[in-house]
């Protein structure tokens, strides 16, 4: 039991990270999954929302005071190692080569070079209409959910100049997205479950759905 808001959580051998809202960064030994056990913490300055692990670090987007980046090789032992003070509110966080591709609410998406974690430097950014909320990157796209924005699909094969190819407007405030093969799959609130044929990033083609039914 986190002591705040457990929003997200990734997984590194057998630690699990947790972004836990104002409470930071938890990390929890679950090499025994009936008994895990918190071994570390690091407290961020603003609300941990979501993360990401790659190697001996965790990036964290942190509400209104951007990416965050810990070094978490000595689990019993966290420490920061640099940071980017992002414009908007940090809301998601993907991590694919040496960039960190940051959604940041009314910022759009942001592209951070993390290649240097003690020195983090924006490469590039492409502000997206609605709210960027959730990111995910597949082969040279990022694809945002975008709050009423729905999907926007973003060629970031040069991080330095991204640029939209196409969208799809979904019928509810987009707020979270995943993709697998052709499909991107996103959560979309109100409008429940919203699965696009994104085979043809210039136009995205909605072919299924399923209408959460709230109680």
């Amino acid at each position: 039991d986190t002591p705040v808001d457990a929003y997200r959580v990734a997984i590194g051998g057998k630690y699990a990270y947790v972004a836990d809202g104002w409470d930071g960064l938890r990390v929890i030994n679950v090499a025994n999954p009936d008994l895990p056990v918190e071994v570390a913490f690091y407290d961020t300055p603003d609300y941990a929302s979501s993360l990401a692990v790659d190697g001996n670090f965790a990036y964290v987007a942190d509400g209104n005071d951007g990416l965050r980046v810990i070094n978490v090789s000595d689990s019993a032992a966290l420490v920061e190692t640099g940071f980017y003070d992002t414009p908007g509110y940090a809301s998601s966080v993907v991590i694919v080569d040496n960039y960190a591709y940051v959604a940041d609410d009314t910022s759009g998406l942001r592209i951070i070079n993390v290649a240097n974690p003690n020195a983090p430097v924006e490469a590039g950014f492409y502000n997206t209409p609605g709210f960027a909320l959730g990111v995910t990157v597949n082969d040279v796209y990022a694809y945002i959910a975008d709050g009423y924005g729905g999907l926007r699909v973003i060629n970031v094969a040069d991080p330095t100049a991204p640029i939209e190819t196409g969208f799809f407007d979904t019928p509810g405030y987009a707020s979270g997205v995943a993709v697998a093969g052709s499909y991107a799959y996103v959560a979309d609130y109100n409008g429940g479950l919203r699965i696009i044929n994104v085979s043809n990033p210039i136009t995205p083609v909605e072919v299924g759905f399923d209408q959460v039914k709230k109680i």
